[in-house]
């Protein structure tokens, strides 16, 4: 039915969806009110992924910085970032998302000195750079300045002594996927470096190709045989024995991973927060066996 109203391949399998979006979960733990303790404080952006899908991505970036010393606020009524219409040509429709963001990420920025955490290397990508050919104003540019990916955020505060390194061992090995939009932002990979430092977690890093996903590209029939033709040499390095299980931060490559390599997949907070011993449930979820239909 799918693939005959809306051009989802059969052979696809499809990330399932949480009984609850993550907005609404923070929702009931007040995490939406602007922080006042003298602790500093950062704004989680969370996009789409995060918020319907995996709602334990969000979960682990919460958990991770609040262990770190922060108060998160997660402002309310923010939607996607936008870059799934550009992609398909509509730009109206991604300036109005963005423009709904700015007014809620703006008052952020006027009001705190805190900086705005995309856990998706695509939310990051639009923000900073992506929205301002898109709208050029003061607030954008200020949004644009103030933001930073997680993984890049925590890997300077390791840089400067201020991660807490209690880590419980790891006893697993991992492929970690560099994604092509955290390359276009410009610094080096953070993901395997802050990985390494759980204890007995092996991290072999995968840089050899596009997973081929490209955002909701790989999910159209036609372009389902491209799409794992483009990720082959990467599907190549996952399916290796030295590698248990996948890690990448960007979440159509996961879904690419998972269905393609048939190896579970997580963002690397998550294995950060299982390693801090702040959310155990993530072992169940490395157990949990990809089903033929839904990851």
């Amino acid at each position: 039915m799918l693939e005959k109203l809306f051009g989802v391949s059969r052979r696809r399998r499809l990330p399932r969806f949480a009984p609850r979006s993550f907005l609404q979960r923070a929702e009931q733990r007040g995490w939406p009110r602007m922080p006042s303790s003298q602790r500093p404080a950062v704004a989680y952006f969370v996009d789409v992924f995060a918020n319907y899908n995996d709602p334990l991505i969000a979960e682990a970036v919460v958990k991770v910085l609040h262990h770190n010393g922060f108060d998160v606020y997660v402002p309310r009524n923010q939607k996607g970032c936008g870059m799934a219409p550009l992609a398909q040509g509509d730009v109206e429709s991604a300036r109005e998302s963005i423009l709904e963001n700015l007014r809620i990420l703006a008052e952020w920025v006027r009001e705190s000195e805190g900086p705005i955490i995309c856990s998706e290397p695509t939310a990051a990508l639009m923000l900073r750079h992506d929205m301002l050919d898109l709208i050029d104003d003061a607030d954008a540019h200020a949004v644009a300045d103030r933001t930073v990916d997680l993984t890049h955020f925590l890997w300077d505060l390791h840089e400067r002594g201020q991660l807490r390194t209690d880590f419980q061992p790891l006893d697993i090995s991992l492929g970690h996927h560099v994604p092509c939009h955290l390359k276009a932002l410009g610094r080096p990979p953070a993901g395997p470096g802050l990985l390494a430092l759980i204890p007995r977690l092996r991290v072999h890093t995968i840089d050899v190709s596009c997973s081929g996903m490209a955002g909701t590209f790989g999910l159209k029939t036609e372009n389902y045989a491209v799409s794992l033709q483009a990720g082959r040499h990467k599907k190549a390095e996952l399916v290796s024995s030295r590698v248990l299980f996948g890690s990448t931060e960007c979440s159509p490559c996961r879904m690419q991973m998972e269905d393609g390599g048939r190896k579970r997949t997580l963002h690397p907070v998550q294995y950060l927060a299982l390693a801090y011993g702040l959310m155990p449930e993530l072992t169940q979820r490395l157990k949990e066996p990809i089903g033929e239909l839904v990851l």
